[in-house]
């Protein structure tokens, strides 16, 4: 066994970080490049076991042929004293097997983003002819505050072109029990869609906080693989989007035809399931524009239809007011010159019947005479004939106009205007008379006016938002093709542009982007040419932020004899959960 402080090879051994079944694994320093790693080193008492040392370097061979950033870098492979050793990137966080332990609800978006991760990986461990065959919660690292992943652990890998007798054998399981897929269960031969079977009972985890499969014996848990659907999600997690349902539906799939096909596709679809995601969540953040400036055309073309109104309305009142008191004062001043005889000859007779007469016409609501004495001599209202004249109450004198004083006063559930015009006889004032004319037919006019007024302003308004809003929809929609485009770009979609071809503004910022995009995958494309001819001409070792490992699960847990065990205790693997020295 290999103590701190001792050295193997150049690297100096810091300390233990873990054992496995068949490996420990230490925290190293490299000191020619100054680089920490963490050393997997397989136990001295299987050094002579053909069976761990192949599976050892097949670890070994699978990872160290795969280059990507979410699957645990190898830095170095071989021997030392007869020691087998790998050192790889040590990483920190902890891993997804944590993250469930501790029942911490991550949120759709993030679980998304981990999923996209893993695909991607995955992906490229295929298109390398290799499948994992363990993915588990214990095999991904995760860094909560980078919301990133490392796939570890390829201990069990198979690598399709290998020799016939390095293959699965009929019958033989190998992986984790409650993370197998169906065909792995039975001990057939699997494929890259197996490991995605594993990935999606991984996501119903995170998504429901409950087991997918939940036997507690060996045999219980391969019938549910084999026969049994998890509960649906719209049950168990009802809050889950549809389209993320549907994903983690088609993965966990028991017919392999029926799955994802590869990677490549689980993750298109699962970022397209981001950007609806996301675009969600902008739409919950903010209020979208086509609503808010609606909202303040509307209010801008109401504020100016409102003061509109209110002036047309008080212009027209005040014109129309002038007519029916210019037609009042005309009126009472005639009455007043045809009674003028008949006052002055007290001929009450003709007064009476001039006064039923005019009244017969229904010009006016009231006609009452008055003599120099304040009597009564003459009204509409016989009960007033002969009675004294209560003068009019001068607070309510409104104007007065060619000699009449016009009044305004109550006179049942109308309001009247009251014409006190004085009677001459060769310019001597000989009475007066008092002439009462209805407001109920302007009060008419005026209410049919405001009734026209309001439904104007009201289809104005309504006109001005419903193009404000499908102008504004129309800005919006073509911003948002601008904002996913450049969104898959910022994703690694270096090819994505902006296809449509608008004649205004927005054709300008489609073509500043392309042009932008363009350049930059030119860029891209000529410091990997020049980074790719530095790589034969240097030597490759180059100082990496080193994070963490998983050392090697032992040969026999992957569905062998203990049942409980073997689900529970998942492969004896170790987690490295060490932050990088500073």
């Amino acid at each position: 066994m290999v103590v701190a402080g001792s050295n193997v090879g150049r690297y100096e051994i810091r300390e233990l970080l873990g054992t496995g079944a068949m490996a420990e694994v230490y925290k190293a320093y490299d000191p020619q490049i100054g680089r920490i790693g963490a050393i997997k080193i397989l136990k001295d008492s299987l050094i002579d076991e053909t069976e761990y040392l192949n599976r050892f370097l097949k670890e070994a061979s699978a990872a160290g042929t795969l280059n990507h950033p979410n699957i645990v870098t190898v830095y170095d492979v071989g021997k030392i004293n007869e020691l087998p050793y790998i050192l790889m990137e040590l990483v920190g966080g902890e891993t997804l097997a944590d993250v469930l332990d501790k029942r911490d609800q991550l949120s759709h978006s993030v679980i998304i983003e981990i999923a996209m991760q893993i695909a991607s990986a995955l992906d490229c461990a295929h298109s390398a002819g290799i499948v994992h065959r363990d993915i588990k919660p214990e095999n991904i690292l995760y860094d909560a505050e980078k919301n990133n992943i490392k796939i570890a652990d390829f201990g069990i890998a198979k690598q399709e072109d290998a020799d016939i007798a390095e293959r699965t054998q009929v019958g033989t399981i190998m992986g984790t029990p409650r993370y197998m897929s169906p065909e792995q269960a039975k001990g057939e031969e699997v494929d890259g869609r197996s490991d995605l079977f594993s990935l999606g009972v991984i996501l119903y985890e995170l998504l429901t906080g409950r087991k997918a499969f939940d036997g507690q014996s060996m045999a219980t848990l391969t019938l549910q693989i084999l026969q049994e659907d998890p509960p649906p999600l719209r049950e168990c997690a009802p809050g889950v989007p549809k389209g993320l349902q549907s994903i983690i539906n088609g993965l966990l799939n028991k017919k392999v035809g029926k799955r994802f096909q590869n990677g490549h596709l689980l993750y298109d679809a699962l970022s397209k399931e981001h950007r609806t995601l996301q675009d969600h969540q902008d739409e919950q953040s903010y209020l979208p524009m086509q609503v808010r400036w609606t909202g303040i055309m509307g209010a801008v073309v109401g504020l100016v239809m409102i003061i509109s109104v209110v002036l047309v309305f008080n212009v027209q009142r005040k014109l129309l007011t002038d007519q029916a008191i210019s037609a009042g004062v005309s009126l009472s001043t005639f009455i007043a010159s045809e009674s003028a005889i008949h006052l002055l000859g007290e001929d009450w007779i003709g007064l009476e019947t001039l006064t039923d007469e005019a009244y017969k016409r229904k010009s006016f609501a009231a006609l009452t005479i008055v003599d120099l004495g304040s009597v009564v001599r003459s009204s509409t209202d016989k009960s007033l004939v002969g009675q004294p004249w209560v003068a009019l109450d001068s607070s309510a004198l409104l104007i007065t106009r060619e000699d009449v004083g016009i009044y305004e006063a109550g006179q049942g559930d109308s309001s009247v205007y009251t014409f006190d015009s004085p009677i001459h006889f060769n310019e001597t004032r000989i009475g007066s008379i008092k002439l009462s004319v209805s407001q109920a037919p302007l009060a008419g006019v005026m209410s049919v006016t405001r009734r026209v007024l309001f439904v104007l302003g009201v289809s104005v308004t309504l006109v001005v938002l419903l193009a404000a809003y499908f102008l504004n929809r129309l800005v919006a929609r073509n911003l948002l093709l601008v904002t996913r485009t450049t969104r898959d770009y910022a994703e690694g979609n270096y090819s994505a542009r902006i296809s449509r071809r608008w004649k205004n503004e927005f054709g300008a910022l489609a073509n500043a982007f392309n042009a932008m995009a363009e350049k930059l995958q030119v860029e891209m494309h000529r410091e990997q040419h020049d980074g790719s001819a530095d790589f034969q001409l240097e030597d490759a070792g180059t100082p990496m932020a080193a994070e963490a490992v998983l050392p090697e699960p032992g040969p026999d847990d992957g569905g062998a004899a203990s049942a409980e065990q073997e689900l529970d205790q998942v492969n004896d693997a170790t987690v490295i959960q060490i932050r990088p020295e500073s």
